[in-house]
């Protein structure tokens, strides 16, 4: 087991109530008959050191760091912990929007340097266009979240037309990529990190965006082009809220942190780590681990034949 972020003696507790014992290491050898990871990679050089593994149970949504073809090869099947940390990601994708548009961090900077009057004021979300980039349960909850601020449009994107974002409460409206990026004063973006998006929201569409504009990443830095990301910032041509990096933690000399703080909040990485949200993940792994040991598997990412 990886640490889950959690006291361990309530995580080992979750897992005992199911009715499995715990060891805290991944490195060392063991005869486990299953592992349990967050965000560790699971390489075949890591399964080879538990011969006896037939599950790697990822206490994430994201499994991007298993090597899947290992597992198929071994007969070792994949679970993860999908909606875990749904509100707590769509919460912080809001509170970034907010920083950025009310220039909290500013704020609190002027006051701690023995200053008061900051900027000629911030915005309001009240009647701006909301761009949702990904529209999966949380991208889903994040627009409902916004649709309270009254924004005069909610724009959506994704590869297939989701009833819950278009129908009310949300109503939204599907829109491509390119009116999203030419349109929206906020844009969010929620897609998962997979071969397809990689990248995928590089110089072409972020240019797009007007000075006026924010976008936040709550999602995972490797959707997009972090480089002209760092570069288009630095040059004013729109403002951010990032919570993921392309490489985290983030090198030091990475030109993301040249950027002026007024152009850009970061956080590091913790759009998913709320008390409720972790506890909720390691109750969900439990219950995973139960499921597949009972021969009724349950959020399965891969299932070898």
């Amino acid at each position: 087991l990886q640490d889950q972020q959690i006291p361990r003696q309530e995580a080992t507790q979750a897992l005992a109530d199911k009715g499995f014992d715990v060891l805290w290491s991944l490195d060392q050898p063991s005869d486990a008959w299953a592992l349990v990871t967050v965000t560790s990679p699971i390489t075949a050089e890591v399964l080879d050191r538990h011969p006896s593994c037939k599950l790697v149970a990822v206490s994430f949504t994201g499994f991007n760091h298993v090597d899947l073809e290992a597992c198929r090869k071994r007969g070792i099947a994949v679970v993860n912990v999908p909606a875990y940390s749904t509100d707590a990601v769509a919460e912080l994708s809001v509170g970034l929007a907010l920083a950025v548009y009310r220039e909290i961090p500013l704020g609190e900077r002027t006051i701690r340097s023995g200053g008061w009057v900051c900027s000629p004021g911030g915005f309001e979300l009240r009647d701006k266009v909301i761009g949702i980039v990904g529209l999966g349960d949380i991208g889903v909850r994040t627009a409902e979240l916004f649709r309270a601020f009254r924004p005069r449009e909610l724009l959506g994107w994704s590869r297939r037309e989701k009833a819950a974002f278009t129908d009310a409460p949300v109503s939204g409206r599907h829109a491509s990529l390119e009116e999203i990026f030419d349109r929206a004063d906020v844009v969010s973006v929620h897609v998962a990190l997979n071969a397809e998006t990689q990248g995928f929201l590089g110089r072409g569409l972020l240019e797009r965006l007007r000075p006026e504009a924010v976008l936040v990443n709550v999602a995972r830095g490797g959707v997009m082009d972090q480089p002209v990301l760092a570069e288009l910032l630095r040059e004013r041509r729109f403002r951010a809220g990032l919570d993921v990096f392309e490489m985290e933690p983030i090198p030091a000399d990475d030109p993301i942190l040249k950027v002026p703080p007024e152009q850009v909040v970061l956080t590091p990485h913790v759009a998913y780590k709320s008390v409720e949200a972790l506890r909720r993940r390691i109750a969900i792994t439990a219950e995973n681990l139960r499921a597949y040991a009972d021969g009724a598997p349950r959020n399965v990412v891969l299932q070898p034949k």
